[in-house]
């Protein structure tokens, strides 16, 4: 055994001196120049991963059908939802609530067992038709290796939220349903554009986005399924049974609170796994509340992982933490399109 670790230091140290620098950017190992720059060819990680081309559209809302109201993450009191809920019963639908929507477990709507069972009760109700999550925070992942689908998958339901509702959201594009990354019922009226979008597409009028082209989006076109949604989420799931799939699709992501340095870090990892290599198009939404310190700004971390991947991008759409949340439909064909004095997101008007 020692006599293997010093072979190991020998090797390492050989190879550390055909190793140096020649010029800014430039690696020469064992005579070979690497350009750090450049973008990585995908990884054995994600390479023999299967693109995801199922895309199951649940059926648009009525007049009259039920929607339920669940709690997977944070703790809410009836004020934070009851505004939310009114909102629904206008729209003329019958609001049902989970079983521990109230209930707190330190930071949580109750225990996991609570958690789990209040969201299983929904998923495996035929007569409901969308499910609207009362917040984010954290505790979204905990649930996922407990949920059964099997229900679900007969009769599928819309699936509402953003934050780390992302943790739902990916398991259910990575298994081809689509769902919606928008506002949930704990300030759901902050902004009345966005639930009047919300409301649109819930009832089947499939609205895109369009925003004015600025200086940081890139011109292109690209179709491909449209996936991601929160990025410290997206990080977290990395590695796991979770981990997002995102062969030849348009990759979303938003956060906030999140250093600059974190954003890039975060960024790195998507880069390192090859899931970067593998997008046909980019959309940034809003990233919030974070703090600079000595790092580049957000809008330079962001060109130095997705300008070399020489694919459009789509920057600032408004949906995330701030006022404003526009819903998108995740796990949906779109269509971005990055050309004169507009930047587009349309969906495809009917799913496989």
């Amino acid at each position: 055994m020692k006599t293997h670790y010093l072979l190991l230091a020998a090797g390492l140290l050989t190879a550390l001196s055909s190793c140096h620098k020649d010029k800014e950017d430039e690696v020469i190992i064992n005579e070979i120049h690497v350009d750090t720059t450049v973008v990585y060819s995908p990884s054995f990680i994600i390479e023999n991963k299967e693109e995801v081309t199922t895309d199951i559209r649940p059926q648009f809302l009525q007049k009259g059908d039920k929607v339920a109201v669940c709690a997977i993450s944070n703790a809410v009191s009836e004020s934070d939802v009851s505004e939310g809920e009114e909102t629904l019963k206008n729209w003329g639908l019958e609001v049902l609530e989970a079983s521990n929507l109230y209930a707190q477990d330190s930071r949580y709507a109750g225990s996991l067992k609570e958690r789990i069972s209040g969201l299983q009760e929904m998923l495996d109700n035929d007569d409901v038709r969308a499910i609207f999550f009362a917040r984010g925070g954290y505790g979204a992942a905990q649930v996922l290796p407990f949920l059964d689908w099997t229900k679900f998958k007969k009769s599928p339901k819309w699936i509402i939220g953003y934050s780390d509702v992302t943790a739902l959201h990916i398991t259910l594009n990575n298994m081809g349903y689509e769902t919606i990354l928008g506002p949930m019922m704990r300030g759901f009226n902050k902004d009345g554009e966005s639930v009047e979008m919300l409301k649109d597409i819930l009832f089947g009028d499939l609205k895109g986005v369009s925003i004015e082209k600025n200086s940081n989006c890139i011109d292109g076109v690209a179709t491909a399924r449209l996936v991601g949604g929160n990025l410290s989420i997206l990080y977290s799931l990395s590695g796991t049974a979770f981990d997002i799939n995102t062969k030849n699709s348009v990759l979303f992501i938003e956060d906030t609170g999140e250093a600059n340095y974190s954003v890039d870090r975060m960024l790195l990892n998507l880069q390192q796994s090859g899931k970067l290599q593998e997008i046909k198009g980019v959309i940034i939404g809003e990233f919030i509340g974070g703090s600079q310190g000595s790092d580049l700004p957000l809008n330079e971390i962001f060109a130095k992982y997705f300008s070399p991947l020489n694919v459009p991008v789509i920057y600032g759409v408004p949906n995330g933490h701030d006022t404003q949340n526009y819903p998108i439909i995740l796990g949906a064909k779109t269509t971005i399109n990055v050309s004169g004095d507009k930047a587009e997101m349309t969906y495809s008007m009917t799913a496989k």
